[in-house]
């Protein structure tokens, strides 16, 4: 416990983000009349996070590393779809459950391939070719999302075998959902990856100064495309997240993230201009906006029309802060 107390003291950004989280948490509970704040609602939250939530640790790899990553929504998407369609083509009838086991890992295996892909072309066109992040991520995504549209001709892959949907919503023990141990799963490895690896000191560095990292002998362009390839197989995982979900592909499914995820980088505390960011403020800004997301459906006259500008008020408000209490550090 001391050890705890210790940390959070040295991190403020933390406790910033534990007393959002639990003004949050009253808020709704005392707006909803305490039907927010039930064990069902809380379950509801855990399987629904990581959807959003793994997609936002690939776009605050992309952030700290000084760029940013809009072909998130679109590499989910075709995964997904991609995905789905292998997964019908293969899947043998009436399987047995360890066959059917398989072909997930399978299918999963296919769809981190597929996002991959997706990283190595939009990581070539930053660090190789030297397009700004922006503009080469929005370029990519629509060709991405091209493909995935153009694949499916605008309609669902639907008919899915069950096991994609029925691992989903398999819940550990009757209580933990598996998305949560997935989500749990892709944040250990992006929280070793940047804090016990030279890759990770790396991405840090890039983000801070890539003049002085190039300098010090740091191959930004290696550095900078396996960046893009590990966010686009975390976008991969969570788009298959949403397929699952669903019980079905899309290419539009993952459309409302792509906003959400930004906020969830912001309200973390990573830096958009890079070299700053934590794995650990991600999984209480990502939990925070699923509660708001839970907490608006509870309210009818709350239209979903509506939550792409709630969202976008708070990003512009989270980033004002942020901007102010930099100021006021730097004055200090």
């Amino acid at each position: 416990m001391n050890s705890i107390s210790r940390y959070l003291n040295k991190d403020s950004n933390i406790m910033r983000l534990l007393f959002i989280l639990l003004v949050t948490l009253a808020g709704l509970t005392i707006a909803t009349g305490g039907s927010f704040l039930t064990f069902g609602q809380m379950q509801l939250v855990a399987y629904l996070f990581p959807e959003m939530g793994v997609m936002s640790l690939g776009m605050m790899l992309a952030m700290i590393s000084g760029g940013i990553d809009l072909t998130v929504v679109a590499v989910a998407d075709l995964a997904g779809i991609l995905s789905c369609m292998l997964l019908k083509t293969i899947m043998p009838e009436n399987a047995s459950l360890p066959v059917q086991i398989l072909v997930l890992l399978v299918i999963l295996i296919f769809g981190m391939v597929v996002g991959s892909v997706c990283g190595v072309f939009t990581g070539t066109l930053i660090s190789r070719i030297g397009i700004p992040a922006m503009v080469a991520t929005l370029g990519a995504s629509d060709i991405i999302l091209g493909l995935a549209v153009g694949i499916t001709q605008g309609s669902s892959v639907n008919e899915l075998p069950s096991i994609l949907n029925t691992a989903v919503n398999y819940r550990l023990f009757g209580v933990i959902p598996l998305t949560t141990i997935v989500f749990a799963a892709c944040a250990g490895t992006v929280a070793f990856l940047l804090n016990k690896t030279a890759f990770g000191f790396k991405i840090y560095m890039i983000g801070s100064n890539k003049e002085a990292s190039k300098y010090s002998g740091v191959d930004n362009k290696k550095v900078l495309t396996f960046t893009y390839i590990i966010s686009g197989i975390l976008a991969s995982v969570s788009g298959i997240l949403m397929c699952g979900h669903f019980n079905s592909a899309r290419s539009d499914f993952g459309k409302s993230y792509l906003t959400p995820s930004i906020l969830i980088c912001v309200l973390a505390g990573v830096n958009p201009n890079g070299g700053k960011g934590k794995v650990s403020g991600m999984v209480f800004a990502v939990i925070i906006l699923q509660m708001l997301s839970s907490g608006f459906s509870l309210f009818q006259n709350i239209s979903d029309y509506y939550k792409n500008l709630i969202w976008g008020l708070v990003l512009i408000a989270v980033m004002i802060i942020n901007v102010v209490s930099e100021r006021r550090k730097a004055r200090k």
